[in-house]
C-alpha cells in the first residue's frame, strides 16, 4: 500500500469508499476482484484490480461481497478439466462441421 493509497478519498459509483483491500465489481463487465492499489492523475481516481492487474476508474466500480470472489475461483478449470471437456464436447474437425446450410450476406 502507498502513501498515496492511504491519503486518497475514493468512492464507488453508490458514494460507499473504495480502498486497498475492498473487493469490488466493475459494472461494465462484471470482474470482480480486490482493490490493491489507488492511485489519482488528470482524468481522476483510479482503483488497481488483483484479479485483472489493470486500473478501472472508480466510478465504474461497485462494492461487492467477498463471497463473490469465491464464486469465481470455483468456476475456474484446470488445464487438464478444459482438454477432458474439449474431448467430449468440442473436438469436431473442419471435416466434421456440416457447413451447407450457411449462407453469406452481401
Amino acid at each position: 500500500m502507498t502513501e498515496e493509497s492511504e491519503n486518497l478519498n475514493a468512492s464507488d459509483i453508490n458514494g460507499d469508499p473504495v480502498g486497498p483491500g475492498t473487493v469490488v465489481r466493475y459494472i461494465n463487465t462484471g470482474t470482480v476482484g480486490k482493490v490493491t492499489e489507488i492511485k489519482t492523475d488528470e482524468e481522476g481516481i483510479w482503483a488497481l484490480m488483483d484479479s485483472t492487474g489493470l486500473y478501472y476508474k472508480v466510478e465504474t466500480l461497485v462494492v461487492t461481497d467477498a463471497s463473490e470472489l469465491k464464486v469465481k475461483a470455483e468456476t475456474a478449470k484446470t488445464a487438464s478439466e478444459a482438454e477432458e471437456y474439449m474431448r467430449r464436447y468440442g473436438s469436431a474437425g473442419p471435416d466434421q462441421v456440416d457447413i451447407g446450410q450457411v449462407t453469406g450476406g452481401g
